[in-house]
């Protein structure tokens, strides 16, 4: 089954996000210029409770994982790409979807990616997740650069982060993940894309 990712992620955002934060801080917090569209509406004390999640649950423990990841959730296209193949995906997720990035000449590249719908999608996502957070070593949490900020803008359909954004740096990945309704709802790696020219 293909769906269009816009949609998906709508309906998905329904059933997490209770609401809109209203309270923002200025995007100069990130440290870059935001590309024209870009709304970044999250307050510091966001981040930090954001951030403090993901310190003491965001682990190779599964058990761990499971306080934090639940469907729905989106695994986006780079991650996808690298966990896709792992054995806990013999039975892929219902719902595989395209995300389309514009590039400069005017093309679009298409990335496969990962809506997790189900209990068992999401603890085959869990699990998946944990094989490579293994080889990936201790864990740095902190707002992306200017750069993983435009590759994860590049694939999320949405013109407003209204969630925290984290990065958890790793030796090997680096993951970013967009939280919605007070927990993790999208995660992507940021280190390992290459887009065609």
């Amino acid at each position: 089954m293909r769906l269009t990712l816009s949609l998906v992620l709508l309906i998905a955002l329904a059933l997490v996000d209770g609401g809109c934060v209203s309270s923002t801080t200025s995007s100069a917090k990130l440290g870059f210029r935001l590309p024209p569209r870009a709304r970044y509406t999250v307050t510091d004390r966001q981040f930090e409770k954001a951030k403090e999640t993901l310190q003491n649950y965001l682990s190779p423990d599964t058990n761990q994982l499971k306080v934090i990841i639940a469907s729905p959730c989106v695994c986006g296209p780079v991650l996808w790409h690298l966990l896709k193949d792992s054995p806990h995906f013999s039975v892929p997720p219902v719902a595989k979807t395209v995300c389309q990035v514009p590039l400069k000449n005017g093309r679009i590249q298409e990335f496969p990616a990962a809506l997790l719908q189900s209990d068992a999608e999401a603890a085959n996502f869990r699990a998946a997740l944990a094989d490579l957070l293994s080889e990936n070593g201790t864990l740095t949490f902190r707002l992306p650069t200017e750069s993983e900020f435009k590759i994860y803008w590049a694939v999320t359909p949405f013109d407003e982060i209204s969630g925290p954004l984290i990065v958890a740096e790793g030796s090997r990945f680096n993951l970013i993940i967009e939280f919605a309704g007070g927990r993790p709802f999208w995660f992507d790696e940021v280190t390992n894309i290459t887009l065609k020219k």
